[in-house]
């Protein structure tokens, strides 16, 4: 009767061609495959030859006037468009079209490939109503069954019915033995108890394939779910979202996949979300993703919570959130292998939380990197990172963190073999008394942090890093190894402190060298430990010339961190300390440091200077040098040359 349109889901179209015309081209190339064809770029074309079917021909009868129940016209329409392979058209109505469904005629059922489109969103309305509503029926707009290859465009669909007591599907897309795709492009959707829908029991063994595929649409669920997918177990389901916004339901998630299945999101808006925005669980029922992706998405600041990932330990699947915002809280929940890249989180103004932005949730053993990422919090939200779980790997780097209120910005511990990278990130306080947190906690675990620099005011009464004494941590595998940071600007507190007992947990697990220390003027020892035990740290200092000499006296204070000074005066020298008199700060320190004369000086016995060797003293004449080292646990110095 007519030729088939090129652009129909037919069945000589594969998955694999499927997957390579709805993808995007960033995803594209990410995946190896080609860039994007559009389905849709002959249907004007089919319109001009007349090649679709129109709703409203005389055969079929929709009015559109707002007050005629259009139903039968509808599916009578749905089902030649589907017996002759042809588009069914929906052109603008006079008002809108109405389908009114009841206990008998719950659904339009599309039974075979099948391509629908309207005149726009903006002028092609159906309004759904159920006038009297059976509580034990569940009612569909669209029941699309398996193994039916499926797109909708330039329409919009309303609800008036609003159930709470039974379920009004938007689509229902049926699961079942044979693979099948949907799209759904250029569509709003307003109310529904869901919008897009498949369950995971169907027809035979439902282990067929789904893809279903989501660009410019705009989902506004009446109650739960923009998007939801169930998969039984060796199923899969595949769901891509392109410049979408998914918004305001009244419960549970906006996106929900169960168990894990592949998703890719790209560019979309997720704002409203009674719970998470995305939810992608997973249980003893368990597919297997190929991928889990979101880039360049944006998590508005009315979502309660942001995404929580897959919680199966036998998933391999890493997720990936690339270039993304968020302005909820939680943002990022995890419970398997992510990567977090140049992200920026925030929170709205004056609406404080306990909630870490990203924290480990569970189902350990798993491995996180954040990277490149920005943390600037409107208000208090502190920890802004939590990664205390057991088990897991841990890198954080080039990322920036931004404190406005008080607490701890990264929460490190509870493993005892848990590996912690932290490289290259800025901590930064405010300098006034309203923001004062603890860069760093740490209670456990192996934590390397290299090339960092802390800035501003940190608690008062605690410090930059802090060290805190669990039931079970730090265990004998803890340690920390700081290198090559810089702490500046230091207004409270101190650099290290040892909160709990018994504080010797940490004796000799702190460490590292050529970390800076800038004007720093907190008034208080590097390192305070709580409960008064000796805790000896092991922070060598910076090789090479301080700018600054060192004043002989009898006792003299190196209150910088390099490792050569020019001494001055002619005191004879009987204590050096580190950075204060009172030698509070000298378990922070290990290593060598030369002095050089600029005129004659001595050490003399009678401090924590070991002169047995030289007898009494020692003396420096004027250009002279000579070697000392510290040994940090017996808080002496011994001459080396």
């Amino acid at each position: 009767m007519t030729n088939q349109p090129d652009f129909l889901f037919g069945k000589n179209i594969s998955r694999r061609d499927f997957l390579r015309n709805a993808g995007l081209t960033a995803f594209g190339l990410a995946l190896g495959i080609g860039p994007k064809q559009n389905r849709l770029t002959d249907f004007t074309q089919l319109f001009q030859a007349q090649e679709v079917i129109d709703v409203t021909n005389p055969a079929y009868g929709a009015k559109g006037d707002g007050v005629t129940n259009d139903r039968l016209a509808f599916q009578a329409a749905i089902d030649a468009a589907t017996d002759m392979r042809l588009p069914l058209y929906i052109p603008k109505p006079a008002v809108f079209y109405r389908i009114d469904l009841d206990a008998e005629n719950h659904q339009l059922t599309v039974n075979k490939d099948l391509t629908i489109r309207g005149d726009g969103r903006a002028d092609t309305l159906l309004r759904f109503s159920i006038p009297t509503p059976d509580p034990s029926q569940t009612f569909f707009a669209f029941y699309i069954h398996n193994g039916v290859d499926f797109q909708i465009s330039d329409i919009r669909l309303e609800e008036d019915a609003r159930p709470t007591e039974f379920e009004f599907q938007a689509f229902f897309i049926q699961s079942g033995s044979v693979d099948h795709e949907c799209l759904f492009e250029r569509i709003d959707v307003d109310g529904f108890t869901n919008v897009v829908i498949s369950s995971s029991s169907g027809s035979e063994d439902s282990k067929g394939e789904l893809f279903v595929t989501i660009r410019d649409c705009d989902f506004k669920p009446g109650r739960y779910y923009c998007v939801a997918l169930w998969t039984v177990e060796d199923g899969h389901k595949r769901l891509h979202l392109y410049n979408s916004y998914f918004h305001d339901n009244l419960e549970s998630h906006l996106v929900y996949s169960h168990p894990q299945n592949s998703i890719y999101a790209e560019n979309c808006r997720f704002d409203g979300a009674e719970s998470w925005a995305v939810h992608i669980q997973g249980t003893a029922v368990a597919g297997n993703p190929e991928y889990q992706r979101f880039v360049g998405c944006w998590f508005g600041p009315r979502n309660s919570r942001g995404i929580i990932t897959q919680d199966r330990e036998t998933v391999v699947t890493r997720v990936d959130v690339i270039n993304c915002v968020f302005e909820c809280r939680p943002a990022v929940q995890i419970r398997s292998d992510i990567v977090v890249d140049g992200c920026y989180f925030t929170t709205p103004i004056d609406t404080p939380t306990s909630a870490a932005i990203i924290s480990a949730y569970s189902n350990s053993p798993w491995t996180a990197v954040v990277r490149n990422s920005i943390f600037a919090p409107r208000a208090n939200t502190l920890p802004q990172v939590d990664f205390r779980l057991e088990n897991i790997d841990v890198t954080i780097e080039n990322c920036q963190f931004y404190n406005q209120g008080s607490g701890a910005m990264v929460n490190l511990g509870v493993g005892p073999t848990n590996t912690y990278k932290l490289k290259n990130c800025l901590f930064y306080n405010r300098f006034d008394n309203e923001s004062q947190a603890i860069s760093i906690e740490i209670d456990n675990g192996q934590a390397t942090i290299d090339g960092c620099r802390f800035v501003g005011r940190t608690t008062n009464d605690r410090g930059v890093i802090m060290c805190t004494i669990t039931e079970t941590g730090p265990s004998d595998e803890s340690f920390i190894q700081i290198d090559n940071c810089t702490f500046q600007e230091i207004s409270g507190g101190s650099l290290f402190y040892v909160l709990g007992t018994p504080a010797s947990r940490w004796n000799n697990k702190i460490s590292g060298g050529n970390n800076r220390i800038i004007n720093y003027y907190s008034g208080k020892p590097l390192l305070i430990v709580e409960s008064g035990e000796p805790v000896y740290a092991r922070l060598a200092p910076v090789s090479g010339p301080s700018p600054l000499p060192l004043s002989a006296g009898s006792t003299m204070v190196v209150n910088s961190n390099y490792d050569t000074y020019q001494v001055i005066g002619t005191f004879d020298v009987a204590n050096l300390h580190w950075w204060y008199e009172d030698g509070l700060s000298d378990p922070l320190f290990t290593g060598e440091i030369s002095l050089t004369a600029g005129m004659p000086f001595a050490l003399v016995s009678g401090g924590n200077i070991q002169l047995s060797e030289r007898g009494g003293g020692a003396t420096i004449q004027g250009g002279e040098s000579i070697r000392l080292r510290y040994t940090s646990d017996q808080g002496t110095w011994t001459i080396v040359s």
